[in-house]
Order: structure tokens, then sequence, then C-alpha cells
């Protein structure tokens, strides 16, 4: 996808960033000498804060937002995708930074799925839950529940047990 695709006012996905409207295209310099056209972004998680994309490498650095039947598509196709936890913490952390990294949001749910089991399998049966675990867990949600919320029309909030209740059909 390339720049020309992208206009003020339109909803990107900024990876890293979350959800972003493009606030405007401002010709900027930032090492004193050199000009060229950016498209500033703002957050919709925090407006106080902006981000400057330089519009010729804007289509690899930014997406549109997914559609909703995108989004229920992935939640559906996410039940045959398995994930296992393997009890090598070291091969483990890389495997979920592999799916974080590639950024496949049916992966993404996969995985949390299988991380908020077995986290809640550890506390019942009163073993410890690896902080890795937990913020891997807290990570992938952050990079896909803010989108979904902003698709869906729904509350951050309420975006896991959309997801539980679209599985449990």
């Amino acid at each position: 996808m390339n720049a020309a695709n992208f206009s003020v006012n339109d909803y990107v996905v900024y990876k890293g960033v979350g959800v972003c409207r493009v606030e405007a295209v401002e010709n900027k310099t930032f090492d004193g000498s050199s000009y060229e056209d950016y498209l500033k972004l703002v957050p919709l998680s925090g407006a106080s804060s902006s981000y400057f994309v330089p519009v010729g490498t804007a289509g690899a650095r930014l997406r549109k937002p997914m559609t909703a039947d995108e989004v229920n598509e992935a939640i559906d196709n996410s039940g045959e995708t398995e994930i296992s936890l393997t009890p090598n913490t070291k091969i483990r952390r890389s495997e979920i930074d592999t799916i974080l990294r590639e950024g496949d949001c049916t992966h993404i749910i996969s995985l949390i799925k299988t991380i908020y089991t077995h986290t809640e399998n550890c506390r019942s049966s009163g073993r410890k839950v690896l902080v890795s675990d937990e913020n891997a867990l807290r990570l992938a949600e952050n990079m896909i529940y803010p989108e979904f919320s902003f698709v869906l029309g729904i509350d951050e909030n309420e975006v896991a047990g959309y997801i539980g209740s679209r599985l449990a059909r």
C-alpha cells in the first residue's frame, strides 16, 4: 500500500502505536537541511502525542484498520491455530516474540487464549505464573484490543468478552 492511499482524517494502524488519525501532511525537516513530506499521526489512545511518518515509507509502516468482518474472521479462525507453550523458557519467549513480531491477528488471538488458559491452570493448581507470560499476554492484548475496539465500536474493556463469546459459539 502506498502513502497516496492515506488522506487527512483517515484512520490507520501504526505498528507499535495502534490506531491513529492522519491529522495532516506536513513538509518538515528533522536534520535541519533536507525537507520531506510527513504524515502527522495522532493516536486515538492519547491525542497529546503525535508521530511523523515519511510519506515515502508510509506504505510499509501503516495499514488501514481491519473491517468488522475481518476481525470476526480472525477470531473465528483462531480456533484452528494450536499454540503450545514449551517448558523451555528461552525457546518459549522466542516463539512468542515471533508470533507478536509477525502481527497476524489470528495467531495473536490464539496466543492470548493459550497464555490465558495456561495462567488460569497455574493459578488453580498453586503454581507460579511466569512474569514473561504475563508480559506477553499484556503485549498481545495491547496489540489487537485497541484496533478491535475501534473497528467494532465497543469499549476496549469489552473486547476480551466479545472474543470469548464469539469463540463460545
